[in-house]
């Protein structure tokens, strides 16, 4: 069994071990996090985008939906991002839910 990726996220500090392959939206969901994504993580929305630290080259979907000055600062679609490595994430406040229905 490969070790486990650690994800830090940084708006709070929490830290969860998540599977290598994991998509970003599933980590963030097993620690309790919810992020906006109105397209159910399909990447049709956009809306689900987060800043990841030192982050791996974006996906066609990030390059359709997040424009490119974030690109360049990390963001990328949170439920296209799959978790390769450890790494620390910033959620923008407005991407937070408080559950999964809000």
């Amino acid at each position: 069994m490969p070790p486990l990726n650690i994800v830090t996220f940084e708006h709070n500090g929490q830290t969860i071990a998540v599977e290598p392959g994991t998509r970003l939206i599933a980590a963030a969901r097993q620690a309790g996090i919810f992020i906006t994504s109105d397209c159910g993580g399909a990447g049709d929305c956009g809306k689900c985008f987060v800043t990841i630290r030192d982050a791996e080259a974006p996906t066609p979907l990030d390059l359709r939906h997040v424009p490119p000055d974030r690109l360049v600062d990390g963001a990328r679609l949170s439920c296209q991002y799959i978790v390769r490595r450890d790494c620390s994430v910033y959620i923008p406040p407005g991407k937070r839910r408080l559950n999964r229905f809000d």
